[in-house]
């Protein structure tokens, strides 16, 4: 499997349950940030996964990070992001 296509199951993954918002966040930034060849990507694709590697890089579940206006986003986010993206990239 391409990382490409590690990015596309980890969204896919997300949206339907199967991975914990944790972990997601951890594998799609590590994937899309250290892993993948930029050049296997369309510019729609790299746009919309840097916003949403920016988003997961930024993700808090911790209440008191979450106070702090405009710098962590939360699980729900997290989700509207993904699913905004895969109707992007559909």
């Amino acid at each position: 499997m391409t990382k490409k296509e590690q990015l596309y199951y980890l969204l896919n993954d997300l949206c339907h349950g199967e991975i914990e918002i944790n972990n997601f966040t951890i594998q799609f930034t590590k994937i899309f940030d250290l892993e993948i060849d930029y050049d296997e990507l369309s510019e729609k694709e790299y746009t919309v996964f840097d916003n949403l590697s920016d988003m997961a890089g930024r993700f808090s579940d911790s209440a008191e990070d979450l106070k702090l206006p405009n710098v962590y986003y939360n699980e729900k986010q997290i989700r509207d992001g993904v699913s905004h993206a895969l109707k992007e990239l559909s």
